[in-house]
């Protein structure tokens, strides 16, 4: 089954992407502007077919009038196993800096925390196979082209996974709002996983007891609860980009 990818800046980095070419770009009747001469530039480049359509052909395919309108095609989502990982985190010659999704089950919060992820500079995100979002185009749209990048691992257990991480020399830090420990006094340098829990239950109980250390994100208005499941993720990551940044210039 093809892949729909939808919105201008995931159609274009899809096409920057040569090893995963688009099969077709469709482009909505009376669309224009800057972006559309890119499009169509990258398009001829790529041998990728262009054409265009009636912007009700388009909300029907993408199931959503916010496709900007523009949408692709491709074979079906690549998503990277374990071995892979493993690989790849023994290949590294940084700090491990992985993020793992327990169970996030929002389109828009995986997206989300895709494009936090990739911005931040992590390694990747892996997610576990069953009762959790995959990569759907609502993700890839959140994501706004970091899918492009950012490798995500599918794994069949994610607690089994994390320790076989645990086992590789990285560090496993989950995220709750009822822990004691905060992430800022926490060394986020080391090779690691950050764990982010579930929109409604956080993370379950046999991934928690894969963390070697869980952290809170303090608020400063305690009636708040929390951060929902994309934004705690975002605060973490960028802190652990800001610690290694410190430590790089020292």
């Amino acid at each position: 089954m093809s892949q729909i990818i939808y919105g201008r800046h995931p159609v274009l980095a899809a096409l920057r992407q040569a090893d995963n070419p688009l099969e077709e770009v469709i482009v909505a009747e009376g669309a224009g502007g800057a972006w559309l001469h890119e499009v169509k530039r990258l398009a001829w480049a790529a041998g990728v077919r262009l054409r265009v359509q009636e912007r009700a052909a388009l909300d029907r395919v993408c199931g959503t009038v916010n496709h900007q309108g523009i949408m692709a095609r491709r074979g079906s989502y690549t998503y990277r196993s374990e071995v892979e990982l493993l690989d790849m985190v023994e290949g590294l010659a940084a700090p491990a800096l992985l993020v793992a999704a327990d169970g996030l089950t929002d389109p828009m919060n995986l997206g989300n925390l895709c494009r936090s992820a990739h911005a931040a500079g992590a390694h990747g995100l892996i997610i576990p196979k069953d009762r959790a979002a995959g990569v759907t185009p609502t993700v890839a749209k959140a994501a706004a082209g970091a899918l492009e990048y950012l490798a995500v691992y599918r794994v069949t257990n994610l607690a089994d996974c994390l320790k076989r991480l645990k086992e590789a020399g990285l560090m496993i830090i989950g995220t709750a709002a009822d822990a004691h420990n905060s992430i800022y006094d926490t060394d986020l340098t080391q090779p690691l996983v950050l764990v982010i829990g579930s929109e409604d239950k956080g993370m379950r109980p046999r991934v928690r007891k894969q963390c070697d250390l869980v952290v809170c994100i303090p608020m400063a208005a305690p009636e708040v609860g929390s951060l929902n499941a994309a934004t705690s993720g975002a605060v973490a990551l960028f802190e652990a980009r800001r610690q290694r940044l410190i430590k790089a210039l020292s």
